[in-house]
């Protein structure tokens, strides 16, 4: 396994954010903002590598419903390595 996809359903609720970190550094993905603030229906993704830090905060009203993959390589080659991480450049909201 190399990392995790999360499909989050556009439900409304309130709460549960993902909350990244790596070292000093922290981003926050708030999914109940994205189903409030965007027309429309919408899914809403993150996908990050498995050696990132991460956290669902607590889901304090309504229903936070998604679907998460384990991503794993197919058929690695022997001489294959996992990549390394990769820094992301832009803060979510």
């Amino acid at each position: 396994m190399f990392g995790s996809l999360v499909i989050v359903y556009p439900t409304v609720h309130e709460g549960g954010a993902l909350v990244f970190r790596d070292g000093d550094k922290q981003w926050t993905f708030d999914s109940a903002e994205t189903v409030v603030t965007t027309k429309g229906p919408v899914l809403a993704y993150a996908a990050f590598y498995s050696d990132l830090d991460h956290e669902v905060t607590l889901v304090r009203a309504g229903y936070r419903v998604t679907v998460t993959y384990n991503l794993y390589f197919a058929n690695p080659a022997p001489h294959a390595s996992i990549p390394p991480s990769v820094s992301v450049p832009f803060a979510f909201k």
